[in-house]
């Protein structure tokens, strides 16, 4: 027998009625906290990348951890402090590479290239690839699929694409000593050897 209030409606019902504004109220919220959260990592495509020059300075979210700034182009990163390059593919399912800035001694266009090379090696969707520029400061973590990345003192490459051997050639093209022509074909080799091609 169910006990009923004043109203003469039974309590079990109000008891229902109350968890399924809760829920839906907790649906809700984790839906606007997904849809804050994807707004503030968006990455643009390369050729937006390419054609934009101007400092987007991302909404600091609730969760100072959270909040990042993310930069237009390599001559924005240099003004700053603490910046890094990062290298992503598969719609930013895995991170390639990431440099602190102040290691690049090439220019964005050669980064370009390189990491559509990086790509053609790991995941061969180069629409999905993406160069980023963010305020990362050596010692932060990077999220994504396959493990995520770092920052480094240094230039930090996937494990994956590291088994290649390739990481002192990407090296030598991050530091300016070698044009990035010039490691295609050690690329292409290392990646048959390897059998990722």
């Amino acid at each position: 027998m169910l006990r009923t209030e004043a109203s003469g409606r039974p309590v079990r019902l109000e008891r229902s009625r109350l968890l399924a504004t809760l829920l839906l109220i907790l649906g809700v919220w984790i839906a606007l906290l997904y849809v804050r959260r994807r707004r503030g990592r968006a990455r643009a495509s390369l050729e937006e990348y390419l054609a934009n020059t101007r400092l987007d300075v991302i909404p600091a979210d609730d969760d100072a951890e959270e909040s990042f700034v993310e930069l237009s182009s390599l001559e924005d990163a240099r003004t700053m402090d603490h910046t890094a390059a990062i290298m992503q593919g598969g719609g930013g399912a895995q991170i390639y590479l990431t440099v602190p800035v102040k290691y690049v001694r090439c220019e964005q266009p050669t980064l370009v290239v390189l990491l559509r090379l990086l790509d053609a090696l790991a995941c061969k969707d180069s629409a999905r690839a993406t160069l980023s520029f963010e305020l990362a400061p050596i010692g932060s973590g990077l999220y994504a699929g396959m493990g995520g990345g770092s920052i480094v003192d240094g230039i930090w490459l996937h494990p994956r694409l590291e088994s290649l051997g390739i990481a002192e050639a990407v090296s030598a093209v991050i530091g300016g000593s070698r044009p990035v022509d010039s490691i295609k074909d050690e690329l292409t080799v290392s990646a048959r050897e390897n059998g990722t091609q």
